[in-house]
């Protein structure tokens, strides 16, 4: 491997993380259940390469293991994961030697992404999206990182990971610009529906 560039487990799914994503993960094949046991034995990290249309992409999640949270006679386990940073993949082994589980060849990726963005900082603010994990929309702020928007806003896999693999300021401030103003309108739908309920 080159300078910069590392090895990690991998366990492809159709799930795409930012860091500080939290989430369960139904384990049952055979591999991933050799993956996981060895990640709580050693406390090592593993990566989760974003799967679409069946095809593994060039970007992933770096996750650790939080919990197992159940486990059955056959082994099959539901575990919680968090994502600590994400990666691009450079290369993709389907299954290493004297394991049942493969593992990818990865760059870590500057993903410094600080918005001052007027348009944005304006819109997150009138929305009182939950940004900061201690002060959630009470926040100050004149700038905030755009995985942190993309965050509070809830959005799909796919979503996420269109929005990261833009790699374009400008790019994916108008991308996230566009999301805002989509639950903007969902969420004055939902004043009006609920105004008329209080009515009825």
């Amino acid at each position: 491997m080159k300078p910069g560039e590392n090895r990690l487990a991998m366990f492809p799914l159709r799930t795409f993380l930012l860091p500080g994503d939290e989430i369960p993960l139904k384990v049952f094949e055979p591999r991933y259940i050799q993956l996981i046991n060895e990640c709580k034995a050693d406390g090592r990290k593993f990566g989760i390469p974003y799967v679409n249309d069946d095809e593994i992409t060039v970007y992933g999640s770096e996750v650790e293991l939080l919990s197992i949270v159940a486990k059955n006679s056959l082994n099959e386990m539901v575990v919680l994961v968090k994502c600590t940073r994400n990666f691009h993949l450079l290369d993709f082994f389907d299954e290493l030697p004297d394991k049942l589980y493969g593992a990818g060849v990865i760059e870590y990726v500057d993903d410094n992404f600080e918005t001052t963005n007027p348009e944005l900082i304006v819109l997150v603010k009138q929305l009182k999206l939950a940004i900061d994990p201690i002060l959630g929309s009470i926040t100050s702020n004149s700038s905030f990182n755009l995985f942190d928007i993309a965050k509070s806003l809830l959005l799909k896999s796919e979503d996420k990971y269109k929005l990261y693999s833009l790699r374009n300021q400008k790019r994916m401030e108008h991308f996230l610009f566009k999301q805002l103003k989509f639950y903007e309108l969902i969420k004055k739908n939902e004043d009006v529906l609920q105004k008329n309920f209080s009515l009825n």
